[in-house]
């Protein structure tokens, strides 16, 4: 090894060794045969021109404060630990095989790909994150500790079947401009995840996404979005569900772009009189306000008895002129008296069904 002005220079021919400590701004030479079994910690900066490098067994422990790790080729990791505080800068092509540890700092991958395939579930605080696209090669749940500048905003993927897919995410907090759906009112905070792939068949999976502390004051109303893309894409509310500071979609996302939005309060109302009877063409059946809001439904009319007279799936209104019932069900054979009304329904794919009823009086016309 070769020393000059605070830089190590290492270009042997080849060597192995247990453990290395690097405390100062390294490069290793091409042509260097470099085979660590063991722990490997640096302080400062690592240059990567070798292409016989070989770390499939050590452990990279990162514990400078700002460092910058290149490698001209691909290079294998089994662990690799963030700590110290900072920004780690990560340039060329990495794979960690087995574990990632982030403790205190920030891992940010540029240029080239940055690639876990371990089987242990990933975790991130506040303080240490991946600011950057992490991608991920495995099944079942994979978790992402990702976030944007500052800003810790992790994301899952649950059950992920194609483990030879390579699935990439990446924050944002910035430059998307989606069209809502009408039952969404607004996009929750300016967060927004993008999920790619590489190989393989991304088939789709429920996504959760990060709510710190209920820090949104229409929490219990969060949604997960997805969209085709961030710049003017149709979005689509796949519902959700909060669980600890995550929202979790009903239905499975197979879109690139996902956010959190706040759906829209739905006011739903059984009309609670028909007149079929007169001639007014008034209150001649049965209408129930925007339930051409549901993505499904089910209605139900029971008689005073609780014997069913009528049921419908996916109800609409019949004087609706976009989607009216075609059924010609005659209200006029219903005798007057009182009726019960029972109204299930989802507001999106793969949403808990929810229920309300209502009485309903038919009245004989005069």
């Amino acid at each position: 090894m070769k020393k000059n002005n605070g830089k190590r220079v290492i270009a042997l021919l080849a060597f192995m060794i247990a453990s290395l400590h690097i405390d100062a701004q390294t490069t290793i030479r091409s042509g260097t045969e470099l085979k660590v079994k063991g722990e490997l910690s640096a302080v400062g900066p690592i240059t990567n021109n070798s292409d016989k490098s070989n770390l499939a067994e050590a452990q990279l422990r990162l514990t400078g404060t700002n460092q910058t790790l290149t490698t001209s080729s691909p290079l294998s990791l089994q662990n690799l630990v963030v700590e110290g505080g900072g920004v780690k800068t990560v340039q060329g092509e990495w794979t960690i095989t087995n574990n990632l540890t982030l403790t205190k700092g920030i891992l940010a991958p540029g240029t080239g790909k940055f690639l876990y395939t371990g089987s242990t579930t990933l975790s991130g605080n506040t303080t240490s994150f991946v600011n950057g696209t992490i991608t991920q090669r495995g099944t079942g749940v994979r978790f992402f500790p990702i976030g944007a500048g500052t800003t810790y905003m992790p994301l899952a993927l649950g059950n992920v079947q194609d483990g030879t897919v390579e699935i990439g995410v990446k924050g944002f907090a910035s430059g998307a401009n989606l069209t809502l759906p009408l039952d969404v009112s607004a996009i929750a905070s300016n967060r927004y995840w993008q999920i790619t792939t590489n190989g393989g068949t991304f088939q789709g999976s429920p996504v959760s996404l990060y709510v710190p502390g209920a820090s949104i004051d229409a929490s219990p109303r969060l949604v997960v979005v997805q969209a085709d893309d961030a710049n003017g894409a149709t979005a689509v509310n796949v519902g959700g569900g909060t669980t600890n500071d995550f929202v979790t979609s009903f239905s499975i996302v197979n879109k690139p772009i996902v956010t959190l939005g706040i759906s829209e309060k739905t006011d739903f109302r059984i009309h609670d009189m028909i007149t079929p009877f007169n001639s007014d063409n008034i209150n001649d059946r049965l209408k129930i306000l925007n339930v051409e809001l549901t993505f499904s439904n089910k209605v139900i009319l029971l008689d005073r008895w609780g014997v069913v007279v009528k049921q419908w799936n996916d109800f609409r209104n019949y004087d609706d002129p976009k989607n009216p019932n075609t059924d010609n069900f005659d209200f006029g054979k219903l005798g007057p008296g009182n009726y019960i009304c029972i109204f299930e329904y989802q507001l999106t794919a793969g949403a808990p069904t929810e229920k309300m009823s209502q009485m309903i009086t038919v009245l004989k016309g005069n």
